[in-house]
């Protein structure tokens, strides 16, 4: 029994794809309903580091994951023409918005759900660190073999 491996056509390595944006604007949403409805119980209890840390983090996350949906449709503009190349700075900067609203927003719901029960949230949250870094650790891997063969 043979491996076989499906190898993407050249405009769709390293570029975003629908399915992606669309995560990140379910994160979004994410995001911007738990600082909607729950952002009013900061006042109620200032002190919850937890919470304030969550909001804190879906905060940082939002720009980000604006900022990859956008570059996400650029690049599928881009990809679309034969006559333009999507320079590596645009890819790379989707990269990094990718991991930080990935990061962030799992991170800011891991935090949410530590409220309602800290074993779940514990397991999700380790779960989340871990998966963060392997995706790191292959994209540091990606981007050393891209270096060696230019």
């Amino acid at each position: 029994m043979s491996n076989s491996y499906v190898v993407p056509e050249s405009s769709e390595v390293g570029s975003p794809n629908t399915t992606s944006a669309l995560i990140h604007t379910g994160l979004l949403s994410v995001g911007l309903s738990n600082l909607f409805w729950k952002g009013g119980e900061i006042s109620a209890n200032p002190d919850e580091k937890a919470l304030v840390l969550a909001m804190g983090l879906f905060c940082l996350a939002i720009p980000f994951q604006g900022l990859y949906i956008l570059l996400s449709r650029m690049i599928r503009e881009y990809d679309s023409s034969e006559k333009l190349v999507m320079p590596d700075s645009i890819l790379r900067l989707a990269s990094i918005c990718e991991m930080v609203s990935y990061g962030c927003g799992i991170t800011g719901f891991c935090l949410m759900l530590v409220r309602t029960s800290p074993l779940l949230g514990g397991i999700l949250f380790s779960s989340a660190v871990l998966v963060i870094l392997l995706a790191r650790i292959a994209m540091v891997k990606a981007y050393e073999a891209n270096q060696t063969s230019y």
